[in-house]
């Protein structure tokens, strides 16, 4: 407990290079948490493009139902296929002229002229081409829509994603880690006559840099809090926005448990990040 109250007592007597320190972590970890937000959000989008049904298989117009039924029992044998939906010709005019809002094209379009369909979803996405390659074995199939090329450009995004978020958080983490280390090393350089005091007295180097350790604590805590409700509170202000764009696929804000759980994570690496560079600047200087 006195070496927390000595931390505090640092703090206060610098407290802009205090207030510097703090903010440099603040953003890093605003930064964070903003790109640990869209990789889960992205995950969850992928996750949902990969649960859905990824094939549809357009039969000719005359394609008689035994022959959509050949298809879908071809199918339905193969253990990679996860669910087989069929789209009758009924279904697709209905579908048609729900979203169909011109009166002249609604009298003209009939079930006669369109085609049954199936929707096709696997239990993977690299299972893909192999049943395109399979449905276009059928004479009766007019046209296969493969949507892989869209799951693989998400993967790909949420893969440049996470790195861009890695390769900006190190950059700002190094960064803090340099300017936590040359606030506590300017403290203790600054404080160098009770450094040889303690020394004289017979004080071990763990009790000498304990509170600067503990101020190294501080600054990782405020700073994973601060960079978390900066991040929150932006994301409350463009939740609407997020919502009219992704609010079909995903359910917005996120439970709670995601929140605590990304801010519990944070602070407790914000703690650890700031207590090491504590360490490293204390006993750099105590051992000259």
């Amino acid at each position: 407990m006195k070496s927390f109250k000595t931390a505090l007592i640092n703090i206060r007597r610098m407290p802009y290079k205090s207030l510097i320190a703090i903010a440099m972590i603040s953003i890093t970890f605003f930064v964070a948490y903003c790109f640990s937000m869209l990789i889960f959000g992205s995950q969850l989008i992928l996750d949902d493009f990969e649960n859905q049904p990824t094939i549809m298989a357009f039969f000719q117009i005359r394609a008689e139902s035994e022959q959509v039924d050949q298809v879908v029992k071809t199918l339905q044998n193969e253990e990679f296929i996860d669910s087989v939906k069929v789209i009758s010709k009924e279904e697709a005019l209905k579908f048609y002229q729900e979203r169909q809002e011109n009166p002249l094209l609604l009298e003209l379009v009939t079930a006669e002229i369109l085609p049954a369909s199936i929707e096709i979803s696997t239990t993977d996405p690299e299972y893909l081409t192999e049943v395109e390659q399979i449905l276009m074995k059928f004479e009766q199939i007019d046209e296969v829509v493969l949507q892989k090329d869209v799951v693989d450009q998400l993967v790909q995004w949420t893969k440049s994603l996470r790195m861009v978020g890695i390769v900006v958080t190190s950059i700002l983490a190094a960064l803090s880690f340099f300017i936590i280390t040359s606030t506590i090393s300017f403290k203790i350089g600054n404080q160098s006559k009770l450094v040889n005091i303690l020394r004289i007295i017979g004080a071990s180097n763990s009790y000498i840099i304990t509170p600067f350790i503990y101020e190294g604590f501080i600054y990782g805590f405020l700073g994973s809090v601060f960079g978390w409700g900066s991040m929150y509170i932006s994301f409350l202000y463009l939740m609407p926005w997020l919502n009219s764009f992704v609010g079909s696929v995903i359910t917005l804000p996120p439970n709670w448990e995601f929140l605590a759980i990304q801010l519990g994570i944070g602070t407790c690496a914000g703690m650890f990040f700031g207590g090491m560079a504590s360490v490293f600047a204390g006993k750099k200087l105590i051992k000259k």
